[in-house]
């Protein structure tokens, strides 16, 4: 059997595990002690304590994944829509750029978007567009007095979705547009010249955090989508051209490895 990789956490959601443990009924604490004691009353069964110390989150990555089974899904060529993913791969972190003050539909914290490319199994290539809290990134802060550079101005559409969990975006949006535009602001947030000088090269954006070359991913998915064929032209934007499938959503925990 394989060996997992050494590696470190660097990003996890403690709300969203939760909400995935309490909601599949996994227990991942670890089991109480009994001891039989006999006194004066007799015998008797009492809970010393438990058997081992505090429960890892690296344990607690494995015992999800491993009750979760097939319903995490790690073949992007299945059908969508999909519901929790994962997987490995390069993860591109950088901070989310909000327009106008937070809503009740946009997020209260300083938020991080982390893109992940990949491809399926069939070669298709899918693209992850992560939205979370910066708080919840270990090791990592966003840059300071850095320069700033382009944002979207789909940014309030693109806060609604994440912010909603997929269920609202403004009319003026559908589901594939608007996952076009998370995926924009994944690629081309932060330019300050022409986009031609940054394709591949997020450390030269402004507002990129972070770039991990191999990352294990856990996410939950708000929006799943699979363009339409001939109703986008991305000839002239190089990191757009390809694209196939784009996941909208929220990382559960991303990992660092070094293979």
């Amino acid at each position: 059997m394989p060996r997992t990789p050494a590696g470190r956490i660097v990003y996890w959601s403690e709300r969203l595990v939760e909400e995935v443990i309490d909601s599949n009924g996994i227990r991942v604490g670890p089991r109480l002690k009994s001891v039989v004691k006999v006194g004066a009353g007799g015998a008797g069964v009492e809970l010393s304590g438990h058997e081992r110390g505090k429960v890892t989150r690296f344990e607690i990555m494995k015992k999800v994944s491993k009750k979760l089974g097939d319903a995490l899904v790690s073949d992007l060529d299945t059908p969508g829509p999909l519901h929790l993913v994962q997987g490995r791969g390069r993860a591109d972190i950088t901070e989310f750029q909000r327009w106008g003050p937070a809503t009740e539909d946009g997020p209260h914290q300083e938020s991080c978007l982390v893109h992940v490319r990949t491809h399926s199994r069939r070669g298709h290539r899918v693209d992850l567009c992560l939205f979370g809290s910066l708080g919840n990134l270990t090791g990592y802060t966003a840059p300071q007095d850095q320069a700033t550079g382009w944002t979207s101005s789909a940014a309030p559409a693109v806060q609604q979705l994440v912010a909603t969990r997929g269920a609202r975006i403004p009319r003026s949006y559908d589901d594939e547009s608007v996952a076009v535009e998370a995926l924009k602001a994944a690629l081309y947030q932060g330019t300050h010249t022409a986009s031609s000088g940054h394709p591949g090269r997020p450390e030269t954006r402004a507002y990129t955090v972070a770039g991990i070359e191999c990352c294990q991913y856990a996410a939950v998915v708000y929006k799943d989508v699979t363009l339409t064929p001939d109703r986008w032209d991305f000839r002239h934007e190089p990191e757009l051209n390809g694209t196939r499938r784009i996941l909208v959503g929220a990382p559960l925990w991303l990992r660092a490895t070094a293979s």
